[in-house]
């Protein structure tokens, strides 16, 4: 098959996609409100005449005489090679000559990206999204960032999301679901190497990380952003390092950042995926009712795996328990294996007190502290546990 049909053949299987998605309602707006266009030409002052896209998307408000917004989207397919710096550069002149404030240029491929083309289409505001080619996966740095407050998004920023799901890779190669069991488990036959009994000392540790899997670290560089978050943390596999951000030494947040960014060396360091894509993908959604971060796509079990086994590695379950029985039956508490946490003053003053001795033992964030007391069913609420965690929340987190 040439080139030309590929081209066709890729861009007809993204607008019926598309196509398919919208009527579907998928793009969260009313299908009446969102064409979707194939090879329809918009004009150009420069030219005097219209050119020709690939595919368009116009959305539309009720009652309107023209389109709000116009997404224009340019298909890329080959067989071998990854885009150039100027196919998208002759991308964005078109898109130039007829752009209005609302106009947003897209190019969608089955193959990747070169690094200029990347720096190009960052610099510009223009999208890319890279549609699943097992042949050509490329290994990912794992970042763990900073969460950031949700805001309402505008529209492009739906759009995108929307012709990612639609279209864009959310698979990555190699990954296992693992359980929360099963990490504990792993977490526990490696912590064992290095401390059975108590809190792990952590310069030993890296240490000998350093001497039992060549695994390197650097702690003082000052880490950028990624979409928005500033990186904490990363493990780049290809060069096995493990970056924390500066500003994280020596605080109480530094062994959750380490103990995640583990978690990706020993459980995901064998995994395949284009990192442009990696960071596209969605982040996990919250789920208030059920107070917990949904999985919508692997990124999010890939993050989740790497969390379960930070907290496993330096709050391990058995000796976890053990201390905190221990500190509470010398407190005086007659059932120093449970928290009974309601608003009564003693309560709450008890509560506060295990999770801030546990945080020092440790030597970890008490967020961290108060994820594993809920996680392992230490805590009995005897009131509604919305009210008291919403009470206690600014206090003590």
């Amino acid at each position: 098959m040439n080139t030309v049909k590929i081209g066709d053949k890729f861009e007809d299987k993204s607008y019926k996609l598309i196509e398919k998605a919208i009527n579907n309602g998928e793009l969260n707006v009313l299908p009446s409100c969102a064409k979707i266009y194939r090879k329809k030409g918009y004009y150009s002052d420069k030219r005097k005449k219209e050119i020709i896209f690939d595919l368009s998307i116009e959305i539309w408000s009720p009652n309107a005489k023209r389109y709000t917004f116009l997404f224009l989207i340019e298909c890329k397919s080959s067989t071998s090679k990854k885009v150039p710096v100027d196919d998208i550069e002759e991308f964005y002149s078109k898109i130039d000559q007829v752009a209005g404030k609302n106009v947003k240029g897209i190019m969608i491929s089955d193959c990747s990206f070169q690094k200029g083309t990347i720096t190009f289409a960052k610099n510009t505001g223009l999208m890319l999204i890279e549609v699943d080619k097992n042949s050509d996966n490329h290994s990912i740095i794992l970042h763990r960032t900073e969460k950031k407050k949700t805001k309402s998004k505008v529209i492009e920023d739906i759009v995108y999301s929307f012709l990612q799901k639609t279209l864009g890779n959310q698979t990555i190669i190699g990954l296992q679901r693992l359980s929360t069991k099963q990490i504990e488990e792993h977490a526990d036959s490696i912590r064992c190497q290095y401390n059975k009994d108590s809190c792990i000392h952590l310069p030993s540790l890296i240490k000998q990380l350093e001497q039992t899997y060549d695994l390197r670290f650097n702690f003082e560089a000052n880490l950028e952003h990624v979409n928005g978050k500033k990186i904490e943390g990363y493990f780049d596999i290809r060069n096995n390092i493990i970056f924390i951000d500066k500003e994280l030494v020596d605080t109480e947040r530094f062994p959750f950042i380490l103990g995640h960014e583990l978690g990706h060396f020993f459980l995901h360091r064998n995994l395949q995926i284009n990192q442009e894509q990696y960071n596209d993908f969605e982040d996990s959604e919250y789920d208030f009712f059920a107070d917990r971060y949904i999985a919508k796509n692997d990124k999010n079990w890939v993050e989740w795996q790497a969390n379960r086994f930070a907290v496993a590695f330096f709050l391990p379950k058995k000796i976890f328990i053990t201390q905190m029985v221990k500190h509470r039956y010398l407190q005086g508490i007659s059932r120093p294996n449970q928290i009974f946490l309601d608003h009564q003053e003693i309560n709450q003053r008890d509560y506060y007190e295990t999770v801030r001795y546990l945080s020092e033992y440790f030597n970890i964030s008490k967020t961290s502290v108060k994820y594993r007391l809920e996680e392992l069913h230490l805590i009995t609420y005897l009131s509604t546990r919305e009210d008291i965690t919403s009470q206690m929340r600014d206090v003590l987190f």
